[in-house]
């Protein structure tokens, strides 16, 4: 909510699930993030926000 990642709702559980592959990865980076992320599609556009919204999950 911080980050404003959220709109439609219609990737949100494919992006949490996907993300929460990363738990184990203590500093992603961009590509990680994007090799993780790359199966799901966001009709709102928000892939900035949340590769941002990932990287302050982990503290980056």
């Amino acid at each position: 909510m911080e980050l404003e990642v959220v709109q439609c709702g219609y990737c949100q559980s494919g992006q949490i699930m996907s993300a929460a592959a990363l738990k184990d990865t203590p500093k992603p980076t961009d590509d990680d993030i994007d090799a993780a992320m790359s199966g799901n599609v966001c009709r709102c556009g928000t892939y900035q926000r949340i590769r941002a919204a990932i990287k302050h999950a982990a503290g980056v």
